[in-house]
């Protein structure tokens, strides 16, 4: 019997099926959804998903790093004259307002900002935060929590992981994000999706590229948002590319 190879799900090519944008819309605005994992390649449109798509109250927002520490999310005490006052963190104030909190590299957090994901996953009639200042949070009704991340949720710990409702894999650009694009751009960045990470171009480089054709032109915008050897390199096979076909 032949054994099929093992799926590495950090390459792009080798990282399964993907979710339809319709979908991830539907999920996003859905009553019924409370917490979702998406991930998919840099600059896919996956942080503007979040941020715009079904949000029906106050949006919080954060992006970790390793150095995030949880106090940063759930709150602190902050000095104020001869004393120290209580501020709440975005996953606090979300939780109490019924909000969006979305949560941008996850995979980046610390085992301190991991831990305090838990809580903030768990079903409605468990989730509980109990705050440095002894006040016990529940989620009040509307909250959601998006995380987005370019990684796999087999980067996570599995309880971690087994707590999200939904998992969706986007690896196309948005299509509202493409026909925002001009027309000449379209193509070769529908197209650079699908390539090698060294050769693909995100949705950030390609308005970039775009603000800065008329400038420039577009081998000048190339070169300027790429530096001159990529630049050139890119523009070549994209943009002289899509001419000759």
């Amino acid at each position: 019997m032949t054994v099929p190879p093992k799926r590495n799900p950090r390459d792009p090519k080798d990282s399964g099926p993907t979710t339809d944008w319709g979908l991830v819309e539907k999920v996003l605005r859905s009553p019924n959804v409370r917490t979702v994992y998406m991930w998919g390649p840099p600059g896919c449109g996956k942080t503007y998903a979040a941020y715009y798509v079904g949000v029906r109250g106050a949006l919080y927002a954060i992006t970790l790093t390793e150095d995030t520490p949880a106090a940063e999310i759930r709150g602190h005490y902050l000095p104020v004259d001869n004393g120290m006052e209580w501020r709440n963190g975005p996953a606090t104030t979300a939780m109490l307002e019924g909000g969006r909190l979305v949560i941008n590299e996850l995979t980046h957090g610390s085992s301190d900002v991991l831990s305090i994901m838990h809580p903030l996953l768990e079903n409605p009639d468990t989730a509980r935060l109990t705050l440095p200042t002894g006040e016990t949070v529940r989620p009040a009704s509307g909250f959601q929590l998006i995380c987005t991340d370019n990684l796999p949720p087999e980067e996570l710990p599995p309880a971690l992981r087994d707590r999200f409702d939904c998992i969706l894999h986007v690896r196309e650009p948005h299509p509202a994000a493409l026909t925002k694009l001009d027309e000449r751009l379209r193509g070769p960045a529908a197209r650079s999706f699908n390539l090698e990470p060294e050769r693909r171009i995100s949705l950030r480089g390609w308005f970039s590229v775009q603000r800065l054709m008329l400038e420039f032109g577009i081998k000048g915008a190339f070169m300027a948002v790429f530096g001159p050897a990529r630049g050139i390199l890119l523009h070549d096979s994209f943009i002289l590319g899509e001419a000759q076909n």
